[in-house]
């Protein structure tokens, strides 16, 4: 005798999380990504759009630096040194135009937060 299965298959919402999570590259924008699965959700917010923030500094700082690369590959590390202060100072200026472009909670409860700036705002 045969036997007959019957397979009840129901419909499932999964919530995939966001493709910038794992390539943050936006036409037009520099982008830093930040997290924190910190059980408080005020800390867990601040914790991640530092996070974010602090990577978003990190690429405008190679982004200036590769400029001004390439502008002093000819001269000493005097020049090198006060390059490398002026993309500090670069780099913390333009965050002042960074904003929160998009926030995911997973279901563990980790917060991603990505924090862009316009390429067109970096002068």
């Amino acid at each position: 005798m045969k036997s007959i299965y019957l397979i009840l298959v129901t419909n499932i919402i999964l919530f995939a999380q966001p493709t910038w999570i794992n390539n943050q590259i936006i036409d037009g924008y520099i982008t830093g990504l930040g997290l924190s699965n910190d059980k408080n959700p005020v800390s867990k917010r601040i914790i991640a759009t530092v996070s974010a923030r602090a990577n978003l500094a990190e690429s405008i700082k190679v982004e200036v630096k590769s400029h001004f690369k390439m502008l002093t590959q000819t001269h000493n590390d005097t020049h090198t040194t006060m390059t490398e202060s002026i993309i500090e100072q670069k780099a913390n200026e333009l965050l002042v135009g960074s904003f929160v472009k998009d926030t995911f909670q997973t279901d563990d409860g980790t917060l991603y937060i990505l924090v862009v700036i316009k390429k067109s705002d970096i002068k």
